[in-house]
Order: C-alpha cells, then structure tokens, then sequence
C-alpha cells in the first residue's frame, strides 16, 4: 500500500481507532485489535500471527504493516488505520506521519468518543503526545507509544481523570514496557505437528494471549441493576469474583430459572458488551454426544473442544464458554454425554494441562470462565451440581416493564443502525405493551417480539419532513 493509498482511507463511522488509542499499553491495544478483525473472514491472518504475538518488537511491527495493507486491499480501511497505528515506533518518529492526520482529523470532525469514563478534551489530550512522539520527543525511549501516552498522562496535575488504574507486571510487551497478563495456552514443546485439519490453530502455538481484565466494576454493577432491576441477587452472585484491575475468572455458575428471563442475555450484556470478554456459546440443548471436549486426532473430520475452540477464536487466554440450556442435553451415555465431557474443564487441576484429543497438544484452558444456563437442574448428575455455583435468576414482573422495553429498544435502535438517540416509549405504549407482556407470561424473549411492532407503528406515523 503506497501512502497516497493509505491517506484516502475512509473512518466516517467507526470509533475503533480511538478506543485502540486509549489502550494502556501495546499488548491490550493489540488483543483489542486482534479481537475484532479476527471476525473479518476475507483477510488471511495465519501467516501473520506468529509475528504478532512473538513479543518481539520488529517482527509485531512488521506484521502490523503487512495486515495494514491486507485490511486495506480488503477494504477495511479503520482496522487498516488501527494496524498502522499498531505500527507506529516512538524511536522512528516517521512512522506517525501516515496514521496522526487522518486519526487527528476523524477524532475532531467525525467521531464522538463513545466511553463515559473520557472526554473529547481527554483524546486530544492523548493524541498530543502522539504529535510529540511525531516530533521525535520520545525518540529516546523504546517502550510502545500507548505505554509513554499513559505515563504522560499520568504525570498531569490531575492524574486520575478518565485513567484507569495501572496494572504493572514484571514482562514488557515491548522493551521498557509493563505488560498487561496473558499466557502461553499452547506451548510447542507440548504439541505435536498439525495436521491440515487444524491450520487455523497454528497461531496460538507459543502465542502468548491476554487476559481481559476487569475494570469498572461498579459502573458496570450500576448499568445492570438499572437494565435488570429483577435480578440484582443474581447480577451480584456473578461480580462476586472479579477484582478491579484482575483479570476476570470466575468459577463455574449455573444460572437457573423459568425460559424466557434472559439469562442468555444478561452473560452476553455483561461480559461482551460491558466487561468486553467474549462469550462463546455453545448449544447444550443440541448434544447428544461428548463432542464438547473434542474428538481423536484420526478422524477425517477431527474437531479440537470446544474450550480451544473459544481461545482461538477470541484470541484471549480467558474467555467465556457459555454452555446453554444444559438440563436439555442428551442423557445417552452411548456416544458419550456432554455433561461429562464437562467436568475436567470445570476444575482448574485439570484444565491447566489439558490433553485436547484432536490437536494433540496440552493447552492451558484453566483461565476460561465457564457459565451455563437451565431451567431447572433436577436431572442434573450430582458430579455436575457440585463443581457449578447454581444462581437463580428470577422471572420479571410488570413495574420492570419501563427499564427492560428501553433497553430492547435500544438493541432494536442497534441492529437497524440507528444506534444514536432514540425517543423515549410513552406512557401510552408502555401500557399496551405490559397487557401483551402480561399475557405472554413477562418473558424477556417475549417482549423483544412485543416491542418490535411497537416502534414499527411509530415508526410509520411518524412525521416526515
């Protein structure tokens, strides 16, 4: 990619670029990064990743230029601006001069900075010492540009404002620079050779992949209770093993209750959207079989468990397998149960070596969360009841009605792309809609259905100018 090429790249809409900005350091900036081109199916990512995640300064560098000009070939220009910014080297002040007038431009014109924690004042505050690291202030220093952005800010009479509280470790991500955690899940003196089958795992070999951290717990406990006033106890039980500043592992939770209250939706609100750990789901009304933990190495069609398969497509050591409707799962031992092919990942002992029987490897699988979901656990083995922490979500009643139909209107306002302002439900609508609720017995699923004709009736009554 020539750097006229690079100039013309489009950021009219997505913020991504200014969250990678506000990164504390190059190893979150680039799990951040990874995490979210990692859902672009038309660039190829293999080749490169070894060099990305090798922790070895010009070889990250390198792979960020050569995923810059793939993103870009591919018509991703703001990941392609990210992977340029990635790139950027404080010691060689030149490489700001693609990524700083177009990032500078888009932060004043286009974009608004979407994170309550930071003001547009607060970005161009961090994006001033990208101009001075342009300027060759830092020429001297070999940390990462998001390391020295931070400590600069750190340094300001008022250290603490939109910051989040440091984490130091004893490894640097790049030299002189603290490292956010993260672990070797697959080391190569404890694998074998992949066969064809597997191509797309050989870039955690030896990769060392972050660990989402936890931060802003409290905002994040007030945001829920205010979305799903009807399960506080519940919403309570689940933070009750993070740590601000740690990274989040929980230990095993069954959340239990009728169908329809939204406990699917309630993992998914808190750990994609709010923690922004992602969530992998896994269908435990649909087996029938122990295929969760993976099957042999010879089988043509092999398949690795599905705990290495949420590793390797989060790019995170410490994601979370959601197992769903678990209490639906076949009981035939037969072809083997998933309940059993469950237990060895719900104790850490065993899930710090585990032996995947399809890679032939041992990975590290012992910092994933593991959460599933039932409407009742009666049928439930005893082995499994004893290694989960069983939580009770509770159904919704009517005066939940308001701070539940604004948040689905928010998700509807979301999938139509209209994410931006959205008017208020009316007293009058809101009493239709909780008659129609009432009926369909306060299911949260339910009332997804309930509100979508609602603001489709407002939407074609509304005035057009």
């Amino acid at each position: 990619m020539t750097a006229s090429n690079r100039s013309s790249i489009d950021l009219s809409s997505v913020p991504l670029p200014i969250e990678l900005l506000w990164q504390r350091g190059w190893p979150p900036a680039a799990g951040l990064f990874w995490s979210h081109i990692k859902e672009i199916g038309d660039v190829p990512r293999d080749d490169t990743a070894a060099d990305f995640w090798s922790g070895e300064k010009e070889r990250c560098k390198e792979a960020c230029k050569n995923l810059a000009d793939l993103l870009f070939a591919a018509g991703h220009g703001k990941e392609a601006l990210c992977a340029l910014m990635l790139a950027a080297d404080p010691t060689k002040p030149q490489t700001f001069e693609i990524v700083l007038p177009q990032l500078a431009f888009a932060i004043e014109h286009l974009w608004e900075w979407p994170m309550a924690r930071a003001t547009k004042h607060d970005v161009l505050q961090l994006l001033g010492v990208w101009w001075r690291a342009a300027r060759g202030d830092f020429a001297d220093n070999d940390s990462s540009i998001f390391w020295i952005a931070r400590i600069e800010m750190l340094d300001r009479d008022d250290p603490s404002e939109g910051l989040p509280p440091a984490r130091v470790q004893n490894e640097g991500g790049q030299r002189g620079e603290p490292e956010e955690p993260g672990i070797v899940v697959m080391p190569s003196g404890k694998a074998t050779k992949l066969n064809n089958y597997q191509s797309e795992f050989k870039g955690l070999v030896d990769a060392k992949l972050p660990l989402r951290l936890a931060t802003d717990i409290e905002a994040v406990r007030t945001k829920l209770m205010a979305e799903y006033p009807y399960a506080i106890g519940a919403i309570d039980l689940m933070l009750r093993d993070l740590r601000e500043g740690e990274p989040v592992r929980l230990s095993p939770i069954l959340l239990t209750g009728p169908a329809g209250v939204g406990k699917s939706r309630l993992v998914r609100r808190l750990f994609n959207d709010l923690l922004g750990v992602r969530v992998y789901r896994y269908d435990g009304g649909g087996a029938s079989d122990n295929m969760f933990g993976g099957s042999p190495k010879g089988w043509g069609n092999t398949v690795p468990s599905a705990p290495a398969r949420a590793v390797n497509q989060t790019q995170l050591s410490n994601p979370i397998v959601l197992v769903d409707e678990i209490d639906k799962a076949g009981t035939s031992s037969r072809n083997g149960r998933l309940w059993d092919a469950l237990l060895p990942f719900l104790e850490r002992e065993t899930a710090c070596c585990y032996r995947d029987v399809s890679l032939d490897a041992e990975l590290d699988l012992s910092w994933i969360s593991h959460i599933a979901t039932a409407n009742s656990v009666e049928e439930l083995p005893t082995p499994l009841k004893d290694r989960y922490r069983i939580v009770k979500v509770p159904a919704p009643r009517l005066p939940d009605l308001p701070a539940l139909a604004a948040s689905v209107l928010q998700e509807l306002a979301l999938e139509s792309g209209e994410q931006g302002f959205v008017w208020p439900l009316a007293n009058d609508e809101i009493e239709v809609m909780g008659r129609a609720w009432e009926k369909a017995g306060f299911s949260i699923r339910k009332l997804q259905r309930i509100v979508a004709p609602t603001v489709a009736a407002r939407n074609s009554t509304a005035v057009r100018h």
